[in-house]
């Protein structure tokens, strides 16, 4: 049934943290996989899916965990990764433009340290890592075929970064592990329309998740890529204004207002990348003047339509076939992304039934460090969305909530997550 043909006569709802507006409330709904009953007020299937959620965090408590095993990764220089890559019998081939294939590793049992680390390396310059053929004959939560368990997947993603899980998302119901986030293009097996646009995992904390592991437990019969766009990469292809601009700028998140810088050097690889979520950024936020008497003072707030040219800009340049790949998933496949290197976003497809049942896991590891803008720059760590725009400039965008500045022809996309 179409949440459009809900009652409309309601404009807003009322929620714990104010009122919500009608459209907002809906795309929520689409986006936990709730189903209002029929003839329902907007107001109480806000209720009953508060209510269903509530419910939902108390089986989420009783799911296993996973404790962290603190950092074990050894990560060897650069130029020694091939010779360690050898002598563990693993073979290394580059994928085009981004992204490296992997034979000879066997995810169902521990990487050895040196392994690790090699990964790291090889993805702080490739982006991303792909296995192929993991996991054994499995029939977890009635889903049959060859993949990872919970478990063991997760077990994988401690070998990378700090050793620990960070795990911020909600669990569905058919999830085998609290530290697993359940995607499908079917809401009875997973959360659906999640991650249309391009972006980085936990962009929403100080800390952004420093590895992220995503592994194919039913792959689709038709379309359901996920694309991966090389942020190093990316910016190379700037023009040199918008270098010198970029700098000097930060994205300010809807979603908790913490601060992080549009351009960055990456912690491993020491490259110039950017950093951009086109679709949790509640304001840009340029330094333009020297600080004066206030916190704020000599930074400016990006307008509606400098706001707007930037999303379809970057989204633009991720989309180029030198910068991003689209990944065709098939059975047993692992990807573990360094989550500075790469942006990803789900492909169109990767959304709806007529693909065939598709059935992603998520893991998310703990940041390695805080993503903060150049000390020089005086931006602060975080700016409270919650509030009244700080800045006095007419039309400054300043947005708060789950999704942020909505550009270019957002009523023809999936609600950003």
């Amino acid at each position: 049934r179409s949440l459009a043909a809900m009652p409309c006569a309601e404009t807003h709802v009322q929620t714990p943290r104010g009122p919500l507006a009608a459209s907002e409330v809906k795309a929520l709904f689409e986006q936990v996989g709730f189903e209002p009953p029929p003839g329902v007020p907007l107001q109480e299937a806000f209720d009953l899916m508060m209510a269903a959620l509530q419910q939902q965090m108390r089986q989420q408590q009783q799911l296993p965990s996973t404790p962290p095993r603190g950092r074990t990764a050894v990560r060897p220089a650069p130029e020694a990764v091939p010779a360690v890559l050898e002598r563990l019998g693993v073979s290394a081939r580059p994928l085009e433009p981004c992204g490296v294939e992997l034979r000879g590793v066997d995810a169902t049992r521990r990487l050895p340290p040196e392994l690790a680390g090699a990964l790291e390396v090889l993805m702080a310059e490739h982006g991303f890592v792909l296995l192929r053929g993991q996991g054994t004959a499995q029939r977890e939560k009635g889903i049959e075929g060859k993949y990872l368990t919970g478990a063991q997947q997760c077990e994988l993603s401690l070998a990378f970064g700090p050793g620990a899980l960070h795990s911020t998302h909600g669990n569905h119901e058919e999830c085998p592990n609290r530290d697993i986030f359940r995607l499908s293009n079917d809401t009875a097996h997973g959360f659906n329309e999640v991650g249309p646009e391009w972006h980085n995992d936990g962009s929403f904390c100080r800390e952004v998740f420093s590895y992220v592991v995503y592994h194919i437990v039913k792959a689709p019969e038709g379309p359901g890529n996920t694309n991966f766009a090389h942020l190093g990469k990316a910016y190379d292809l700037l023009a040199p204004e918008q270098k010198a601009r970029f700098a000097k700028c930060a994205s300010v998140n809807s979603n908790g207002g913490v601060v992080h810088p549009l351009v960055h050097e990456h912690p491993v690889s020491g490259r110039t990348s950017l950093y951009v979520h086109t679709g949790m950024t509640g304001a840009v936020i340029e330094r333009e003047r020297a600080k004066a008497d206030g916190e704020l003072s000599g930074i400016r707030a990006w307008q509606h339509e400098e706001m707007d040219q930037f999303f379809q800009d970057m989204t633009a340049l991720f989309d180029r076939p030198d910068v991003s790949v689209s990944h065709q998933w098939q059975e047993g496949d692992v990807i573990v992304i360094d989550n500075l290197a790469v942006a990803h976003k789900a492909a169109p497809g990767a959304h709806t039934a007529s693909s065939g049942l598709r059935i992603l896991h998520r893991t998310t590891v703990q940041g390695a460090g805080p993503l903060d803008a150049d000390p020089a720059l005086e931006f602060p760590l975080s700016l409270d969305t919650k509030r009244p725009c700080p800045f006095a400039e007419k039309g400054a965008v300043w947005i708060e909530g789950y999704v942020g500045f909505r550009w270019g022809d957002w009523r023809s996309r999936s609600t950003p997550h």
